[in-house]
């Protein structure tokens, strides 16, 4: 490893890296190739990473998952096309969003459904209807979820 940085110092640099927030491996292996170091030795620093703990697919897919679950309320369907990128496992990531608690997701979309619903108060149903769709389809959720929520907001504005 003829480089700039010893093997020491970039192990030591990247498990600061990992100190400061979940990383993926992926995200991991691309930012030691940034420091100049070869392909295959960024790919054992990542092994030896993963092994001491300081960086996990799954951990990583959970912590993901639910940030953007809670913090961006984003749906199942926007997350697992921006996680995406990460390049983890599809076991990994359905695992992940498997542990989001049904009912508040169901909840949180109701929340953001009602929300927009009510600010469309002066348009009629129908646009009100196609605007509220178009809007939670964008923050990533299931259409069959979607149109139990409308529907139920349709009754009740009657």
């Amino acid at each position: 490893m003829a480089n700039r940085l010893g093997i020491k110092e970039v192990k030591q640099k990247a498990g600061r890296f990992c100190a400061f927030r979940e990383r993926s491996p992926n995200e991991l292996f691309e930012k030691i190739q940034s420091w100049g170091i070869a392909e295959e030795d960024a790919a054992q620093l990542v092994a030896e990473l993963s092994k001491e703990g300081f960086v996990d697919e799954q951990r990583f897919a959970n912590a993901y998952c639910n940030d953007k679950f809670e913090f961006n309320s984003w749906g199942k369907q926007k997350i697992k096309s921006h996680i995406y990128s990460h390049k983890l496992s599809e076991l990994a990531v359905q695992n992940a969003l498997d542990r989001i608690d049904p009912d508040k997701y169901f909840n949180r979309l109701s929340e953001l459904a009602e929300s927009k619903w009510q600010k469309l108060e002066k348009e009629d149903d129908f646009k009100r209807k196609q605007k509220t769709l178009a809007f939670l389809v964008g923050k990533g959720y299931e259409q069959d979820l979607i149109w139990t929520a409308l529907n139920s907001l349709a009754k009740q504005s009657r």
